[in-house]
C-alpha cells in the first residue's frame, strides 16, 4: 500500500536537501513531485563501506572496524588503492557499473550505515532544520528493496515504535473495510 508524503518542507528546503543528499550519495533518484514518491540509490554507490572477499577470509562484521576493499571486483579497484568516496562516484554511474558482475563464491560484506536520519528519534536533523519522519511520511515504514534490472530478490521494511501504536489498528480497520467491501460484491 503507498500513501503520498505529508507536509513536505517548503520547496526551496526540500531542493537544497535534495542537492545536499545528492552530493553525499551519488547516482541517487529522488522523486518527491510524482504520484509515487520514491528514493532509489544503488548498493554499491550509496554504501558506506563495501568489501568482497573469498571465502575463509572474509571480514568480522561484529568487529565494527571493516574497511573498504574492492580488489575483488578487479577493473579499476584491482590495485586496492580506491577509497569508499571514490568508489561510490565509480560505480553512480551506470554504465560503469554494468562493468562488475556478482558471483556466488565472493563473500560481498555492506555497511549501510545512515548518516542522515536519525532513526532512534524518527527525524532528520538537517543542522539549520529538524524534521520528524512521521510528519512527512505519516504511518507507513520506510521500506527498502533490493532489485537487480527489473526484479526484486529481497524487501525490508524498517517501522519505528512512533508508528506501531495507531497504524495496527488503522490497517486492522482498513481490512474489515475491505472485507465488508468483498462481502457486498459477492450479495
Amino acid at each position: 500500500m503507498h500513501y503520498p508524503l505529508k507536509k513536505l518542507p517548503p520547496q526551496p528546503i526540500l531542493k537544497l536537501c535534495i542537492s545536499l543528499a545528492k552530493k553525499l550519495a551519488p547516482g541517487i533518484t529522488i522523486s518527491v513531485h510524482t504520484d509515487k514518491q520514491s528514493f532509489f540509490s544503488g548498493n554499491m554507490s550509496a554504501s558506506k563501506i563495501v568489501r568482497a572477499d573469498k571465502p575463509g577470509e572474509e571480514v568480522d562484521i561484529t568487529s565494527h572496524n571493516i574497511k573498504e576493499d574492492c580488489t575483488l571486483f578487479g577493473g579499476e579497484f584491482t590495485k586496492g588503492n580506491i577509497t569508499s568516496r571514490r568508489r561510490r562516484k565509480i560505480l553512480s554511474d551506470p554504465a560503469k557499473l554494468k562493468q562488475y558482475k556478482f558471483d556466488t563464491e565472493t563473500i560481498y560484506t555492506f555497511d549501510f550505515y545512515e548518516f542522515i536520519a536519525d532513526i532512534t528519534s524518527w527525524s532528520l536533523p538537517l543542522g539549520f532544520v529538524h524534521l520528524d519522519l512521521e510528519t512527512i511520511l505519516g504511518r507507513q515504514p520506510i521500506v527498502w528493496v533490493g532489485k537487480t534490472g527489473e526484479r526484486y530478490i529481497w524487501q525490508g521494511s524498517l517501522i519505528h515504535k512512533k508508528i506501531l501504536s495507531d497504524q495496527h489498528s488503522s490497517e486492522e480497520d482498513e481490512v474489515e473495510e475491505e472485507d465488508e467491501e468483498d462481502d457486498l460484491i459477492e450479495d
